[in-house]
């Protein structure tokens, strides 16, 4: 990773961290019943399969952002044009994203409809898998986990399809996976107890606010100029 690339994973990171409102909500029934299958088993234990299923979740994330990426890379190298459309798709996902997270527009639910087919045939085979043995087991379960159909995860992908480099795109969604990791583990390994903090009005609202500036900033324009600038000459 070069220092030029610190900033965008340290974003996509925070953005995973933001976004763990929506996470509780689309994960934290799968991870509570996946932490109820292991009563019985020590606190050491437990802690260690379910970071193992975080970390199959994280894996399929990064790999998904290789294989977008990689497809990003492909097509911006056809023209400028094309690249110049993907900057701008991948900031208005993020826009969208936002307004997902405030309540404000539930767009991005369209394309979780459309990620619940692919879904559909993944499923089974998670579940055939469950409850957790092992390790080894852990990590497969989270591998097809990662697969479900999320809103959030999508918009994110689209931002990682206009990294230009099928690596840094899986960087930049392992940085958003273990963003989103902090918030579903300690409520899987521990309790709910901050689900009414993390899933406030207030917080999800901020959380939304914040990924909508971001998506504008992102957004291709002489605003990026002023920005830097203004951020450079505040540095000095």
């Amino acid at each position: 990773m070069t220092i030029n690339e610190a900033p965008t994973l340290l974003s996509a990171l925070v953005l995973g961290l933001l976004g763990s409102a929506h996470c509780i909500g689309m994960c934290g029934g799968i991870t509570s019943a996946l932490s109820l299958s292991l009563s019985g088993r020590s606190k050491a234990q437990i802690f260690w399969l379910m970071l193992t299923y975080h970390l199959g979740r994280v894996t399929s994330y990064a790999f998904a952002g290789l294989l977008l990426a990689s497809v990003g890379w492909y097509l911006g190298g056809i023209s400028p044009e094309v690249k110049m459309a993907l900057r701008y798709f991948a900031a208005i996902m993020l826009i969208t994203m936002g307004l997902y997270l405030t309540g404000w527009w539930r767009g991005l639910t369209y394309l979780e409809r459309a990620g619940s087919k692919l879904w559909q045939y993944i499923q089974p085979k998670a579940k055939a898998l469950l409850p957790i043995k092992n390790t080894p087991n852990a990590f497969a379960i989270g591998l097809l986990w990662g697969w479900l159909p999320c809103g959030l995860v999508y918009s994110t992908l689209a931002w990682s399809a206009t990294q230009g480099d099928p690596v840094q795109g899986a960087l930049l969604m392992a940085a958003f996976g273990f963003g989103t990791i902090p918030s579903v583990f300690l409520l899987g390994a521990f309790s709910r107890q901050f689900v009414d903090i993390i899933q406030a009005s207030l917080t999800r609202n901020l959380a939304g606010i914040t990924i909508i500036l971001f998506g504008l900033w992102s957004m291709p324009g002489p605003h990026q100029k002023w920005v830097m600038a203004t951020l450079h000459h505040l540095s000095m």
